[in-house]
């Protein structure tokens, strides 16, 4: 756990995600626009399952990280960050999401920052994560982070974003 001031938002607390954060999560994920929703899961979705919600919050660390970016004033989750590791290899799939009022402010890219690192001292040699064709706002961001864009084969609507560790 680490307790720091991002510009633009305040003091946060970015810690690995818990199970306690269920009720958080739930609250996060109402805050969150249908459409970065979709953006996020590929497809739309009114609420988290029980099954989701036990899955996000009780992680496997031999399988993935999740951490959480929380409000320090009010405990609210502004962002979630996921790093799974491929078994086998040394790639993991990362996914990040912040909350759809706080967006443009800088949490996104503190995410993947750490998400990066926390690769490193995994070891880790690649990660992907990917991305809706017409997600331009993320496809941006990863780019202008250095990850390699490109078409996933198997779906036109899907690029897929590549950062070599």
């Amino acid at each position: 756990m680490s307790v720091e001031t991002i510009p633009n938002v305040g003091e946060i607390e970015f810690r690995p995600i818990r199970p306690e954060d269920r009720a958080a999560l739930v609250r996060y994920f109402e805050a969150i626009t249908p459409e970065d929703i979709r953006m996020r899961f590929f497809g739309p979705m009114r609420a988290l399952s029980t099954k989701q919600l036990t899955r996000m919050t009780n992680v496997d660390p031999r399988r993935e990280l999740a951490y959480v970016v929380v409000d320090r004033p009010t405990s609210e989750l502004l962002s979630i960050g996921r790093l799974a590791f491929e078994p086998g290899t040394e790639r993991a799939e990362f996914a990040i999401s912040v909350r759809s009022d706080m967006k443009g402010r800088g949490i996104g890219r503190f995410v993947i920052e750490r998400i990066i690192a926390a690769a490193r001292d995994r070891g880790i040699a690649e990660i992907f994560g990917d991305i809706l064709e017409e997600n331009t706002t993320m496809l941006a961001f990863a780019k202008q982070l250095g990850f390699a864009l490109t078409n996933v084969p198997e779906s036109a609507a899907i690029v897929r974003a590549t950062y070599k560790l």
